[in-house]
């Protein structure tokens, strides 16, 4: 999984989904905002150079 940092584009608000595709190839993200309840364009800052893992133990 990679993780990306995007900026609301009406309010700015800073978020950073765990995504299972790169959004390298993307501008913006059209995405439910939380703060302005709707959906709104993200622009898509940068990706961190770590990929992120989750372990899940199902034992």
């Amino acid at each position: 999984m990679s993780k990306y940092v995007l900026r609301c584009e009406e309010c700015g608000t800073l978020w950073r989904p765990k995504v299972s595709y790169s959004l390298s190839d993307f501008q913006k993200l059209y995405h439910y905002c939380n703060v302005c309840k709707k959906n709104t364009f993200h622009e898509i800052l940068s990706e961190d150079s770590a990929e992120v893992h989750t372990i899940t133990d199902h034992s």
